[in-house]
């Protein structure tokens, strides 16, 4: 059986038979995977734990303000000061989650950092060890 997938030739009705190197494919997709974030067994590369450090650190101030996207022609004339109006009224309901938010985001990463801290620690301790009895 071929490793690739079989296409039918436009031109002459023949089967054509692409070869494609499965184990090249399969890297491949697995380093986009992981550059990507998506990877939950990723992380033990600490390039990869400082860029997902930056992007939470980047992300955590949660609001309730954002800015509103204008839309063309009347609908954007008339909806936009609506939203804006409608944005004002509803702070008062949304904003205190989004302080809590804030809140829980910078705890947690505090503690990500004093558990990376910790980490690094005991690997280094462990490594010392290690180096004593060999």
């Amino acid at each position: 059986m071929p490793e690739g997938p079989v296409d039918a030739d436009s031109s002459t009705g023949d089967a054509v038979t692409s070869t494609v190197d499965v184990d090249a494919l399969f890297q491949s997709l697995r380093e986009q995977v992981r550059l990507s974030g998506a990877d939950p067994a990723g992380g033990g590369d600490p390039a990869d734990r400082r860029a997902a450090r930056d992007a939470a650190e980047r992300l955590w101030p949660a609001s309730a303000d954002r800015s509103l996207r204008l839309r063309p022609g009347v609908r954007g004339g008339l909806g936009t000061p609506v939203k804006a109006v409608l944005r004002k009224l509803m702070r008062w309901y949304v904003e205190p989650l989004a302080y809590d938010q804030r809140s829980f985001n910078a705890a947690v990463l505090r503690l990500v950092d004093d558990l990376q801290e910790q980490v690094d620690r005991l690997q280094s301790e462990l490594a010392a060890l290690r180096n004593e009895k060999g």
